[in-house]
């Protein structure tokens, strides 16, 4: 029996089975037959394909890539307790000959770099390294993270300033009467 075992980040492992499946879409989007809930995975990040029982995962453009036991690939055959990275999200395939095993942590050098001569997975670098006239086609907006603390502090003064000009005017009213 072929699984796939799914390491993401921060939550219980799972595995799931291929036996009888000819084809798979993993991806974050919601239309994918394996959909991963991290931010590290393209909405549609790669495919794994069942011909006769010789299993291949293909990269589908993704931003993070796909890599097997630590190499970029576009496309790869899989086979026994090999390790594929969706961005940080670790998947053991296992052809049902062994017990999966979970993945290392990755090490990584400086920048996110994978440490490839110790056969590590890499790290999703945390800047791009786009182009500077790159130019995102993407209908979905960015979502910026918001500094709730400055907001807090932006309220605060603002609330500060409306109470001094209302002392203001209610001294100046006083001085009238």
């Amino acid at each position: 029996m072929a699984t796939l075992s799914i390491y993401v980040p921060d939550q219980e492992p799972y595995a799931v089975d291929l036996d009888g499946i000819e084809q798979l879409s993993v991806g974050r989007g919601s239309d994918n037959d394996i959909v991963i809930d991290h931010v590290s995975l393209s909405g549609s990040h790669a495919v794994i394909r069942n011909a006769g029982g010789v299993y291949q995962v293909t990269d589908l453009g993704s931003t993070n890539g796909t890599f097997v036991n630590g190499e970029q690939v576009t496309e790869s055959p899989l086979s026994e307790g090999l390790q594929i990275a969706f961005g940080n999200v670790q998947v053991v395939f296992s052809d049902g000959e062994a017990a999966p095993e979970a993945p290392e942590e990755p090490a990584t050098g400086s920048a996110g770099v994978a440490d490839v001569a110790h056969d590590q997975p890499p790290v999703v670098a945390e800047v791009s390294n786009s182009p500077a006239n790159f130019k995102n086609l993407s209908p979905i907006e960015k979502i910026e993270k918001k500094d709730t603390l400055g907001q807090i502090a932006i309220i605060v003064g603002v609330v500060a300033i409306l109470a001094a000009v209302a002392l203001i005017a209610l001294s100046a009213t006083m001085k009238a009467v």
